[in-house]
C-alpha cells in the first residue's frame, strides 16, 4: 500500500464519525425545510461513500482530488420529487438554509445537448452555514445534493443497472434506442406537470364558482364534491346544524366514499346536489337529532352532511329493499362479513322507516 493511500485511508477512518453526524443533521434539516415549504418529496435518500469507493475515486482522479474532504460527493443526498417544477422549488428552499457553492454546483439539465441521451438532474454542492450554531468542523465538509423527478430517478437507476458507460462507448443502434426512451420520459415528465397544472386550474375554477353560487352545472367528481363540502354555504350550514346536537368538532376527511353513492341516487351535478340537500334538509336534521342528541362525541367527520342527507333519502325516499342492498354494497368487498354488515344496514333503514312512518 502506498504511503499516500495509507494517509487517505486513515483520514477517511478518522473523519467517518463527523461524516455520520453531518449526514444526520442535513437529513433532518432537508426534511423539515421541505415540509415547511409545502413540498412533499417522494423520497430523501442519503449515503456516505464507502472507504473503497472513496479511495477508487481519489486514485482515478488524483489531479482533481488530493484529500478526503476534497470529495464533494463523499456525503450525498438525493431528493426525488414528483413534478419538474418542484425541482427548482426545492432547490430554492434548500439554498435558504444551506450555503450553496454555485461555482462547483451544476444544472446538468441545461447542459444536455438536444441529441444527447441520458436523463440529468440538478446538483448542488453545499456546506452547513457557519452562523447557525453548527459545530465548526462540520461546516468545513462539503456534500452533494441531487434534485430529480421520479422519472429522472428511474432513468438514472436503469441506466446505472445496464452499465453501458464504458470507455469504448456503445453501438449506434443502442445509442439511438436510449435517445428514444429518454425522449419518451422527458415528454412524460412534462405531461405529468401539465396534468397537475390542469387539475389545479380546475380546482380554482370550481372553488370560484361555488363561492359565487354559480356551480350548478359542474358534474360530480372528487374535486367538485370536496370543494362543495369545504366551501358551499348550504353544506356548511347543514353541518353546523348537525354538530349543534352534540357539540362536536369537525375533522376534515375525503368525501370520496360518497361519490359513488350520490351517483347511485341519480345526482349528476352540483345543482342536483344542492336541490337534494334542500329537499332532504329537514329529514336529515330529524335523523341527526335522533342519533346525536345527548351524545358526547368529541369529533364528527366533515362528511357528516353527506351521511345524513343520503340516509334521509334511504329512509324517506321509498327505495326498495334490493335498492338499499345495492346502495350499501357500493365499495364493499363481497365476503360474508360484508354481507352481514349490509343486511344490518338495511334492517336499520327499515326500522327507521317504521319509527318515522307517521312523519310527512
Amino acid at each position: 500500500m502506498g504511503m499516500m493511500k495509507e494517509i487517505l485511508i486513515n483520514e477517511y477512518d478518522e473523519s467517518l464519525e463527523k461524516f455520520r453526524q453531518l449526514e444526520t443533521i442535513v437529513a433532518v434539516l432537508l426534511a423539515k425545510t421541505l415540509e415547511e415549504g409545502g413540498i412533499r418529496p417522494m423520497q430523501i435518500a442519503h449515503r456516505i461513500k464507502s472507504r473503497d469507493s472513496a479511495m477508487e475515486k481519489l486514485e482515478r482522479k488524483p489531479e482533481k482530488y488530493s484529500s478526503i474532504n476534497s470529495l464533494t460527493d463523499l456525503i450525498g443526498f438525493r431528493i426525488i420529487c414528483y413534478f419538474n417544477e418542484q425541482v427548482d422549488q426545492m432547490a430554492e428552499l434548500v439554498s435558504k438554509v444551506l450555503d450553496v457553492d454555485m461555482s462547483r454546483s451544476s444544472d446538468k439539465r441545461k447542459l444536455m445537448a438536444p441529441t444527447a441521451f441520458g436523463y440529468l438532474s440538478l446538483h448542488y454542492i453545499c456546506t452547513l452555514p457557519k452562523d447557525k450554531g453548527y459545530p465548526e468542523e462540520l461546516t468545513e465538509i462539503p456534500f452533494e445534493i441531487q434534485f430529480r423527478t421520479v422519472l429522472q430517478h428511474a432513468w438514472a437507476e436503469i441506466e446505472h443497472d445496464l452499465g453501458y458507460k464504458t470507455e469504448f462507448g456503445i453501438p449506434l443502434e443502442v445509442r439511438r434506442e436510449f435517445s428514444r426512451v429518454a425522449g419518451l420520459l422527458e415528454i412524460a415528465d412534462e405531461s405529468f406537470s401539465l396534468i397537475k397544472w390542469e387539475i389545479n386550474t380546475y380546482v380554482e375554477m370550481v372553488r370560484t364558482a361555488i363561492k359565487e353560487d354559480n356551480a350548478d352545472d359542474y358534474r360530480l367528481d372528487l374535486v367538485t364534491l370536496t370543494e362543495f363540502m369545504n366551501r358551499s354555504k348550504l353544506m356548511n350550514a347543514l353541518v353546523s346544524e348537525i354538530t349543534s346536537f352534540s357539540g362536536s368538532e369537525i375533522v376534515k376527511v375525503s368525501p370520496e366514499s360518497y361519490l359513488e353513492r350520490l351517483l347511485y341516487l341519480h345526482l349528476e351535478t352540483l345543482g342536483d346536489l344542492t336541490r337534494f340537500i334542500e329537499e332532504e334538509h329537514d329529514h336529515a336534521l330529524l335523523l341527526a337529532r335522533g342519533t346525536l342528541s345527548g351524545t358526547d362525541l368529541d369529533t364528527l367527520a366533515s362528511t357528516v352532511g353527506f351521511y345524513y342527507i343520503c340516509r334521509a333519502r334511504l329512509v324517506f325516499g321509498g327505495l326498495r329493499e334490493q335498492e338499499l342492498r345495492e346502495y350499501f354494497s357500493l365499495g364493499e368487498n363481497k365476503n360474508e362479513a360484508s354481507r352481514k354488515m349490509i343486511e344490518k344496514q338495511v334492517a336499520s333503514i327499515l326500522h327507521l322507516r317504521e319509527k318515522y312512518s307517521m312523519i310527512d
